[in-house]
């Protein structure tokens, strides 16, 4: 959600822009307030410049921001209409308009806003960026591309235009490329490398064999780390001695899948005699998924599971009568989670299907949107009480091994199960991360997934009713029939 609007500074400038004195003082004590986040009093003040110039454009303006702030975007919207009305030459207005614009998912009028702001400011390099994540979400490739490159042209010591350029080439199968330019979120830590990347001095991989060990660095979230983890399969191909780093959580996974490998917790300081050269996670498909036969003739092996609770799992799952489900759909992204999560009604049509067994692999506080299903649906979300689904991956991975087909949104459980090689139902919203490419229905990364993509923006009944129908007939294994 974008609230990273510009506010209209009058402090401390001779040029004062309101006939009246009056409306200038109280302007510059809202600015006062609303910089200490008292939204109250600052709005207080700038009505009360309103009083004394009701046509002064900055106190409409700052209105405006203060209301989303509170998330009060229609409000906002039309705060900043009003100060438009009367100055349509401030850039920075339409640039506020069209974060409010966002906020409210209306990114056809984002970007018109955005663009007019641009016209009146060629350099505002914000508005550069969010005109071109409006055309990535509008899906028009070609002109955030444009976009992009003239932001990197105008700021070229940012690393992010490029960055978000090798996402969309590699959303639109342009590997080679699209992972070259990937390796730009190295820099200014976009990628978050686990700890010790940045410190480090020993050489860089070039993707050439060696004799020594490489450490190899896992980085950003449990996802991305399971689903790069899958190149470790081709790296171990052609260098023999290898250490992987990863999050604290994915330990065990790791080392029961890789037994050649070193694995470390990310909370570890690795010796410097235990490696020769170091790369992160990531920058490994540069080497390994840079065509799209890479992913066709992919080494990738399911993962394992630790075994020390698959007995006593199993042993819950043999009780049961019936066809077995793992189900998941919510994610906790800042950025993005609100477009891949299901709502509770959705949630209680597809376990409302009979005899089917669905298992809660949901990782986080939902313990009352699983109340709330059972209540709408009548139906019970099914959990194996003794496993912690946000801490313990390796009880979660069993209980997943146990299922016979899992449900899932786009989060981490998902690259779990499809990394252990089970059926999965992958719900992408209509906007999806640019790993899950464009127009295709199977995973280039995950043979097992089939992509459920969602047809209206913000919209799951097409893809929950398909869903729902497809279990209530038996259509389990061949979704598109």
């Amino acid at each position: 959600m974008e609230k990273n609007f510009v506010v209209n500074k009058l402090k401390n400038n001779n040029n004062l822009i309101s006939i009246h004195n009056q409306a200038d003082i109280y302007n510059n004590k809202g600015l006062d307030f609303f910089q200490n986040n008292d939204f109250e009093n600052a709005i207080i003040c700038f009505f009360q410049a309103l009083t004394h110039d009701k046509n002064y454009a900055h106190a409409y303006s700052n209105i405006g921001n203060i209301l989303i702030q509170k998330g009060e975007f229609e409000e906002a919207i039309s705060m900043y209409q009003k100060a438009i009305n009367i100055d349509n030459k401030n850039s920075l207005y339409h640039f506020n308009l069209g974060i409010a614009y966002s906020n409210v998912n209306n990114i056809k009028a984002s970007a018109k806003e955005y663009k007019k702001s641009l016209n009146l400011d060629p350099k505002n390099l914000k508005a550069y960026k969010f005109l071109g994540n409006c055309y990535i979400k509008l899906k028009d490739f070609k002109k955030a591309t444009d976009t992009y490159r003239k932001w990197s042209e105008l700021d070229p010591q940012n690393p992010e235009p490029n960055f978000i350029l090798g996402q969309i080439h590699i959303r639109n199968g342009r590997f080679n490329l699209g992972w070259k330019l990937y390796e730009y979120g190295l820099k200014n830590n976009i990628r978050k490398p686990l700890s010790g990347f940045y410190q480090e001095k020993k050489e860089k991989w070039d993707g050439k064999p060696f004799n020594g060990s490489l450490l190899v660095y896992g980085e950003q979230g449990l996802g991305d780390q399971i689903n790069f983890g899958t190149l470790l399969f081709e790296l171990l191909e052609i260098q023999k001695d290898v250490c992987v780093k990863v999050n604290k959580k994915l330990v065990d996974l790791f080392t029961c899948s890789f037994p050649k490998i070193k694995v470390f917790s990310e909370e570890e300081k690795i010796p410097q005699n235990v490696y020769d050269k170091y790369i992160a996670l990531g920058s490994l498909n540069k080497f390994f998924r840079n065509h799209t036969n890479n992913y066709l003739d992919s080494k990738f092996n399911p993962l394992k599971v630790d075994g020390r609770r698959y007995l006593e799992i199993n042993k819950l799952f043999s009780k049961l009568n019936g066809f077995n489900i793992g189900i998941s759909w919510h994610s906790f992204s800042s950025k993005t989670g609100k477009d891949r999560c299901l709502k509770t009604h959705e949630l209680a049509k597809i376990v409302s299907v009979d005899n089917i067994n669905f298992f809660n692999i949901q990782y986080g506080n939902v313990h009352n949107q699983v109340k709330e299903v059972k209540l709408t649906s009548g139906k019970e979300i099914l959990k194996v009480p003794f496993v912690d689904l946000t801490n313990d991956i390796s009880s979660v991975a069993n209980i997943i091994s146990n299922c016979d087909l899992i449900i899932s949104v786009d989060n981490t459980t998902a690259h779990l199960a499809a990394a252990l090689g089970k059926p999965v139902w992958l719900l992408l919203p209509f906007n999806a991360d640019f790993r899950w490419l464009e127009n295709i229905s199977t995973s280039v990364w995950y043979k097992n997934v089939t992509l459920i993509r969602q047809k209206e923006e913000s919209d799951w009944s097409n893809e929950v009713e398909l869903i729902y129908n497809s279990l209530k007939s038996s259509k389990i294994n061949k979704l598109y029939e």
